[in-house]
């Protein structure tokens, strides 16, 4: 199964749900399949959703299987790949661009996807510039949603794909630190380059 694949499914379950979704969500954790896509909400803030892109154990759903949302514990990880796609997507729709990248690269991947946008819609929700206090709960949220990641991870390899505006995104690096390791990405010529590896290594003097 290609991760464009992957993503498709995904993103028909998100859209099948709603409103349902939105609703399911705020009580936590929850799961869902289409086709041979699962997605588990990791977390859901005021200001962020988490969602987990990940195969379907058992293979694909039955054909008049209804998509929907069920409990399932708080924290089991779903992560079944030794690499994990994090996209950081605020103000540009980057999921399908980031599948396209990763299946092109032959990298086999679980996807993560941290937006402001629970219904993960075509139209940007663009955070507000005259509400600081938005952006900094964003932060604390990011924050709170990385410890339930590396839960879900574990020993994963992370490659983070980020699409926000650069006082978040510096606010966002101000609380990952250098203690866990990642790649990151930059979107240069209508593609993704690995620029940077971070680590305890870029601390050093």
């Amino acid at each position: 199964m290609s991760i464009i694949d992957l993503v498709k499914d995904g993103l028909e379950l998100v859209q099948q749900v709603e409103p349902g979704l939105s609703a399911a969500v705020e009580v936590g954790t929850a799961l869902g399949t289409a086709g041979t896509a699962m997605v588990q909400v990791v977390q859901k803030g005021k200001q962020i959703v988490v969602y987990l892109f990940t195969r379907r154990k058992g293979g694909p759903a039955r054909p008049d299987a209804p998509a929907g949302i069920v409990p399932i514990p708080d924290g089991e990880p779903v992560v079944q790949k030794p690499d994990v796609a994090l996209v950081i997507d605020i103000n540009r729709r980057t999921l399908r661009d980031v599948a396209r990248y990763l299946d092109g690269n032959k990298i086999d991947a679980d996807v993560i996807v941290l937006t402001n946008d629970a219904a993960y819609g075509d139209a940007v929700k663009f955070l507000d510039p005259e509400k600081p206090e938005q952006w900094a709960e964003l932060v604390k949220e990011f924050n709170t949603g990385m410890n339930r990641i590396k839960k879900a991870v574990g020993a994963a390899r992370m490659h983070i794909f980020l699409a926000a505006p650069l006082p978040l995104a510096f606010g966002l690096g101000s609380v990952w630190g250098t203690v866990d390791e990642a790649t990151v990405y930059h979107w240069q010529n209508q593609t993704y380059h690995p620029v940077m590896h971070i680590s305890r290594a870029l601390r050093q003097a």
